[in-house]
């Protein structure tokens, strides 16, 4: 596949479902609220997985960027649902009506995005209720049919502590958060709200399994990385006519094997430290692809390669890093 700037490196998952933490009531005049529930309200082919009324789902994150599956901003909905503005607690950009001054719209309402400031303590929608903080968590059902996330919205200050530190835990103990197995579940939790004590319901990021389990699946790595050979960069043979080809040069005498060894070894070690290769994905390579169970990162610091390296291992290593490096 070639690449096209600003659209080949684009990849977008599709949604495939929202998860709630509430269900929908009405009044006896009518008038619809919100309830909250003490499990998930989920789409019916999430229910033939986890049960009618789940309290815990087995999910994954599909990237190490969370501003791509945890988007956290406070949020001002208008009465009809439509986001009106969003900030960060420093930066808001909010839809305002200003009167258009242009000739063709001389004098009609216009809506405008405008940039302004972003202060919740002295925000009147804020204060009022009208402005939340939101956390849109969105990731993979793996045991769910269909290949794509579910998102999930909570306004809790403990859930998204809570899902935040969760993430923060993850990655510092296996050195990534994506295609990790993970348990995310509703808990109860004590809280003061403005001094009084109540217990609530609120989610709760955790591992699937044990702390040495999960850094040992951790050392997985996460499927795209250094396990494709990379296509060649040679033109067909009937791209060009016979007579447009250049002649061929005179054959130079070919470098003796040790000689070409520690040649290929330099630029092996070059893109290693380029890339920044993480030790257990040079480990996991040489063993699923040569059957070496021995060769680590720290290798790499030595002059000459190990033994049992090939000259046929390190190429196809090599091509393997620069299949990844273009990927990037």
């Amino acid at each position: 596949m070639s690449p096209i700037k600003g659209i080949s490196e684009i990849v977008r998952l599709p949604r495939l479902g929202k998860i709630r933490l509430g269900i929908k009531l009405q009044t006896d005049e009518g008038t619809e609220y919100p309830s909250p529930t003490d499990y998930f309200v989920c789409p019916d082919e999430v229910k033939k997985v986890f049960g009618e009324k789940p309290k815990e789902l087995q999910i994954m994150f599909p990237t190490e960027d969370e501003k791509q599956w945890a988007s956290q901003y406070l949020r001002c909905y208008s009465e009809t649902g439509d986001l009106i503005c969003r900030g960060d607690g420093e930066i808001a950009v909010a839809r305002v009506e200003t009167i258009g001054r242009e000739r063709s719209s001389r004098y009609k309402p216009i809506t405008k995005l405008l940039e302004m400031p972003c202060d919740p303590d002295r925000c009147p929608c804020y204060q009022k209720g009208y402005c939340h903080r939101v956390l849109n968590l969105q990731f993979l059902l793996p045991d769910c049919p269909g290949l794509g996330v579910y998102q999930l919205d909570t306004t809790s200050f403990y859930s998204i502590v809570n899902v935040n530190s969760g993430i923060k835990l993850i990655r510092g103990t296996c050195g990534r958060v994506s295609m990790i197995p993970l348990s995310l579940k509703l808990i109860e939790q004590e809280v003061k709200p403005e001094g009084i004590e109540k217990t609530v319901q609120v989610l709760s990021l955790t591992g699937r399994y044990s702390l040495a389990e999960i850094q040992k699946y951790a050392q997985t790595p996460p499927g795209q990385v250094l396990l494709l050979p990379v296509p060649d960069n040679e033109p067909p043979d009937d791209l060009f006519p016979p007579e447009s080809r250049k002649p061929v040069e005179p054959v130079k005498p070919a470098p003796s094997r040790k000689e070409a060894l520690l040649d290929l070894w330099t630029r092996v070690k070059s893109k290693v430290w380029q890339l920044d290769v993480r030790d257990e994905q040079v480990a996991n390579w040489f063993r699923r692809n040569y059957r070496i169970a021995d060769v680590r990162l720290s290798d790499f610091d030595l002059i000459e390669p190990p033994s049992q390296v090939t000259i046929e291992a390190l190429t196809h290593f090599l091509m393997s890093l620069q299949h990844h490096e273009d990927s990037i």
